[in-house]
């Protein structure tokens, strides 16, 4: 399942911007080529989820609107690279704070609104054992 739609990435950046990103050649076509910004997008996804996977389930289900801006944004990223494409500042900016807002997420400083965060493998757990020592270092029993 992906986080953002060719129409996601229309409806944030406007379908001229979409018609020249999604190009084939520098050929600017008619209708907006679906296939790359798709790709864009599954690329995208896979960043975020690399971020995600440490503190939450992914895929993320429901998607928050946040998670939807930022494969967007990491997607007009990525169709902005390559070939004779330079992206501009602002995309390269966009990209920059996107992923200073995965790391926030995954060290647990920025949270998902209406998503559970999963435990860690590593976190320290609760056992059932009884106590070797009492709370002052005195052995228990």
């Amino acid at each position: 399942m992906a986080y953002a739609t060719v129409q996601d990435m229309i409806g944030r950046f406007g379908e001229t911007e979409m018609l020249r990103l999604s190009s084939v050649d520098g050929v600017l076509p008619d209708v907006v080529n679906p296939v790359p910004v798709e790709q864009a997008i599954a690329d995208a996804d896979g960043i975020i989820d690399s971020y995600l996977r440490k503190r939450y389930r992914v895929p993320l289900a429901p998607v928050p609107r946040a998670i939807v801006n930022a494969s967007c944004v990491l997607a007009r990223y990525e169709l902005s690279v390559g070939g004779d494409r330079e992206p501009a500042d602002q995309v390269k900016a966009g990209r920059r704070d996107i992923v200073a807002w995965l790391t926030q997420l995954a060290n647990g400083v920025a949270t998902l609104e209406d998503i559970t965060p999963i435990v860690p493998s590593s976190a320290a757990q609760a056992s059932d054992r009884e106590r070797m020592f009492g709370r002052h270092g005195e052995r228990g029993l």
